[in-house]
């Protein structure tokens, strides 16, 4: 049986077709344009075409069973009576709203409650506030509609706005203990429950209309699984949908995500909490991974140098600089969008592979902080499936084992994410019963076993990074 995942990720329109017996049977990727991102904005209907487009180069003339929509946790555009796009579409990288974040921080009671009631800082990840910042630039919100990528691409398939309840949980304007939209941020914000989608689970399929069949080149009819978030279905996808195993993910940012049974919301606030495809979905997430890699390319080695120059898997230990990876505003653990990061205790002997090594290090810090911190509210997991570009490099990978001192799963595929998505796609086609359980080999994959003779030269080189961290907060 063959069934179909489309996604619209932050950069690249993807589509997976699936075998529920064989497996992953083709894979089409079409990074968006200039035109169609820029400024941690999107042309919404672009990335909608783009998305039908690798679907249909995987799809047409098949005969598939189901389709599943994902999306990512952190996105919105605005649309008129008429469903038609206001705005472009502004997803979690989008700085506008950092000023609307800046002043509700300075309010700690609110600030408190905010995160208390939706698992979710005052941060520009969260679109609530991208909408608080439009309407304080003079958009007028009380006539609009508001749905996700996601969620317009699930509209424009089936004729009907719905968002899981997964999806809505990462705009902060649901509450993570009712699961429904939270009335007070509603008010704050000034919207409407009316203006936003239905809330849903995968379960709550969606014929396929003639145009989105049309479009796809597949039948008419075929259930339509509604838009879940890409960090819910990684969970799936990697066969960590159950409690103690912990998704490592580095691309263009890094996250850290478990499987929980209730809402986890340290008084610290140093992570957040999302509902997941079921449960709940404890993590942290950082905004500097390999965003800061190609930054260290673009400024520093103009293709003078190469990675592989650059890297040699044994060369660990010496003095190299601290680097705060904060170069596109901190997320976890402190929540300042408006924070910038550099290298710090930099000497005239230090080579370009030390400012190298001292970045990939900070990158790897900055998670093993938030990994601390939802250490200590859940407990160590079971196990850490990493996922990812940081599979590209040897050196890279080994040094997270290293830090972390925990044997490190490397996933099998890097589009996890879109295997979450076949899952569901398997449940609505009546082949499989229970997503939870959507098979991952950990005995075949690929594992990094921490070195101990470096444990003491990584533990010391944390303890820099945490100093400089406090230095400059």
């Amino acid at each position: 049986m063959l069934v179909l995942a489309l996604e619209s990720s932050t950069s690249a329109a993807k589509a997976m077709l699936f075998d529920t017996e064989k497996g992953v049977v083709d894979v089409e990727t079409e990074p968006y344009g200039p035109q169609v991102d820029e400024n941690g904005t999107q042309d919404t209907d672009a990335v909608f075409q783009s998305t039908m487009r690798v679907g249909r180069k995987v799809a047409q003339g098949k005969e598939i069973a189901a389709i599943a929509v994902c999306g990512t946790w952190h996105s919105i555009t605005v649309l008129d009576q008429k469903m038609q796009p206001a705005t472009r579409t502004f997803s979690w990288s989008y700085m506008g709203a950092s000023d609307v974040c800046k002043r509700i921080r300075r309010d700690e009671a609110l600030t408190s409650k905010l995160y208390q009631r939706t698992g979710c800082m005052p941060h520009v990840t969260y679109i609530r506030h991208t909408l608080m910042h439009l309407k304080e630039q003079g958009l007028d919100l009380s006539d609009k509609i508001f749905a996700s990528q996601g969620g317009y691409n699930f509209y424009k398939l089936t004729g009907e706005l719905l968002e899981s309840y997964s999806t809505a949980s990462g705009s902060g304007l649901l509450n993570i203990h009712t699961k429904e939209y939270d009335p007070f941020v509603l008010d704050m914000v000034g919207i409407k429950h009316s203006q936003l989608g239905e809330l849903a689970t995968y379960r709550d399929t969606r014929p396929l209309n003639g145009a989105g069949a049309e479009l796809l080149g597949v039948r008419e009819g075929i259930p339509v699984v509604p838009p879940h978030p890409d960090g819910a279905l990684n969970q799936i996808g990697s066969g960590a949908a159950h409690v103690g195993r912990m998704t490592f993910s580095v691309g263009t940012s890094a996250a850290i995500r478990l499987v929980t049974d209730r809402p986890v919301l340290p008084e610290e606030k140093q992570t957040w909490c999302y509902v997941g495809v079921d449960g709940w979905i404890a993590g942290a997430a950082t905004a500097g991974a390999c965003n800061c890699i190609n930054w260290f390319k673009d400024i520093f080695l103009k293709g003078r140098w190469s990675f592989s120059e650059l890297e040699q898997e044994d060369d660990v230990g010496g003095d190299v600089p601290v680097f705060l990876p904060f170069l596109f505003g901190e997320r976890c653990p402190g929540w300042r969008d408006d924070r910038r990061g550099g290298f710090e205790g930099i000497k005239p002997g230090h080579t370009v592979r030390d400012l190298y090594r001292a970045l990939q290090a900070g990158i790897i810090f900055n998670v093993y902080q938030c990994y601390q911190a939802l250490s200590k509210v859940i407990g160590e997991p079971k196990i850490i499936l990493m996922s990812g570009g940081i599979l590209n490099s040897k050196q890279w990978t080994q040094m997270v084992a290293d830090i972390f001192q925990r044997t490190i799963f490397c996933a099998k595929t890097t589009q996890a994410s879109m295997l979450g998505g076949a899952a569901l796609a398997a449940y609505a086609a009546g082949a499989l019963k229970d997503v939870k359980n959507f098979v991952y080999d950990y005995d075949n994959v690929r594992s990094v076993n921490p070195r101990g003779e470096f444990a003491a030269y990584y533990k010391e080189q944390y303890e820099r990074y945490c100093h400089w961290y406090e230095k400059t907060k």
